[in-house]
């Protein structure tokens, strides 16, 4: 059996124009590949047609575009269009371009795209009883010649793998044996992912890990990465993980704090912002999903921000009912903040001690129990910020808001020195930012607001974590 034929008989078809040296070889070398009639092979119309009404499943991989395109030029760009047109419209046909990154396009100079498209694929060594062998790298997150992102995985044996992002499945096709690719038609951002192999939600290794969904999950990171957290040849803090004893759960727990660049330098004291993640999510996600200490790094260097400490606590607090059963109790965050955290900190850390310069803010859940300590303990906090934020408690069966009847207080608003909401347009919450809206209007409680375009994801918090960092401690003395 001829190569052409086993290929068909796969699905799969392989384009290679590296020898191909005119218009009309080509078309010939077309017209046997994808066995067109003679008189539908000469032009791009009839090849749209005859994949356009294709049925089955086809992947068409094409090899060989650097070597031809000084000879071909317009010609072969015509026929990737062709092939990418009908794509679009046919379901069962996908096209695969095996070509080098081009170092020299735009977006391929940021370094957000190669940090995450190489750091999970390099090469490492497995003992084996004989020798090392070197694992293969070519697994992960990748890019296509034109820029597509595509994820291409290995799983051998496997009958179906499939990507669950927000509401959509992809499925992979296996391109090559164990090997499974998908292209993914999205915007550069973040995306949380699910990936399902024979209808098992497993975790890969070869796609960034994070925390969320309360469990280990994957994640890709699209390019290309805004500039504002990209980690840049400037001066970084350092990220340490610190355990506390918590008198609130009777536990040792633990926290992630940021560290100033030029702390252990300066024996001066700083400020200090307590930061919340979200609803499943741990105090490791404003680091790994949300890119603070890049985000930090970059205004520190543009002196565009305050120098601070930044303590992100697992707000996830888990508590025991009497019947012997573990519940979340995110309410009784406030507490162990007060009661543990900030003693903690303001023991092993130089830091002011005042409410001048002690600042908290949250995401989600974060923003309610933001919220709820901001008001109770006023006493201690001067700033306060609230991303997708809600102002209400709006969690759980035991919803007391008594603590906003302090909010309405004008002495409470006059001692606050910054109120900062922010969310995404198309957040699914919306109706909830707009009762806070109304609450903030109907009280006369200033806040500064931003808005951004997404919707209720880490695309959203890492814009509001950058416009509220240079709003900190502006006009106060950092360091004594």
């Amino acid at each position: 059996m001829k190569d052409n034929e086993k290929e068909k008989e796969k699905g799969m078809i392989k384009l290679n124009f590296a020898g191909i040296r005119s218009r009309e070889e080509m078309y010939r070398y077309l017209q046997g590949k994808l066995n067109l009639p003679e008189s539908r092979g000469e032009n791009l119309d009839n090849i749209y047609a005859m994949l356009s009404e294709a049925s089955g499943r086809i992947h068409i991989i094409v090899e060989g575009l650097d070597k031809s395109r000084k000879r071909l030029g317009s010609n072969l760009d015509g026929v990737l269009k062709t092939l990418r047109d009908a794509e679009a419209v046919t379901e069962n046909l996908t096209i695969e371009v095996r070509e080098q990154i081009d170092a020299g396009k735009e977006w391929m100079d940021n370094p957000g795209v190669v940090e995450q498209s190489c750091a999970y694929s390099r090469p490492v060594l497995v003992e084996t009883n004989e020798k090392p062998v070197p694992h293969n790298s070519q697994e992960g997150l990748m890019y296509r010649a034109e820029g597509r992102p595509y994820v291409r995985l290995r799983y051998p044996n496997a009958m179906n793998v499939q990507l669950q992002i927000g509401d959509m499945m992809y499925p992979f096709l296996e391109t090559e044996k164990d090997v499974w690719t998908v292209t993914l038609p999205l915007e550069p951002g973040f995306y949380y992912t699910n990936l399902y192999v024979d209808n098992c939600l497993v975790l890969n290794p070869f796609l960034p890990i994070g925390y969320g969904f309360a469990r280990p999950v994957n994640y890709i990171e699209i390019g290309p990465v805004p500039d504002f957290f990209q980690m840049k040849d400037v001066p970084h803090g350092d990220i340490r993980h610190e355990y506390y004893n918590s008198s609130v759960t009777g536990r040792t727990e633990t926290c992630i704090v940021y560290v100033p660049p030029g702390y252990e330098e300066n024996r001066g004291s700083y400020p200090v912002l307590y930061l919340q993640h979200g609803f499943g999510e741990n105090e490791r996600g404003w680091v790994w999903q949300g890119k603070v200490n890049h985000i930090m790094d970059n205004l520190l260097a543009q002196g565009k921000a305050v120098p601070m400490l930044i303590v992100m606590a697992n707000g996830m607090v888990m508590d025991e009912t009497a019947e012997g059963e573990t519940i979340l109790r995110h309410n009784l965050f406030p507490e162990e903040l007060v009661e543990d955290i900030i003693p903690f900190i303001e023991k092993k850390y130089r830091v002011k001690a005042d409410r001048d310069f002690r600042a908290m803010a949250g995401l989600s859940m974060g923003s309610m129990q933001t919220s709820m300590t901001v008001c109770r303990y006023g006493e201690l906090f001067g700033w306060e910020g609230l991303f997708s934020g809600f102002m209400h408690n709006c969690m759980g069966e035991n919803q007391d808001n008594s603590f906003l009847e302090i909010m309405k207080e004008e002495s409470f608003q006059k001692g606050l020195h910054l109120f900062f909401r922010a969310m995404g347009r198309q957040d699914e919450f919306w109706d909830r930012f707009a009762e806070d809206d109304a609450f903030c209007e109907e009280n006369k409680i200033p806040c500064i607001r931003r808005e951004y375009e997404g919707g209720h994801d880490w695309n959203v918090w890492r814009q509001c974590i950058r416009d509220f960092l240079p709003l900190l401690f502006q006009d106060k003395e950092p360091l004594a």
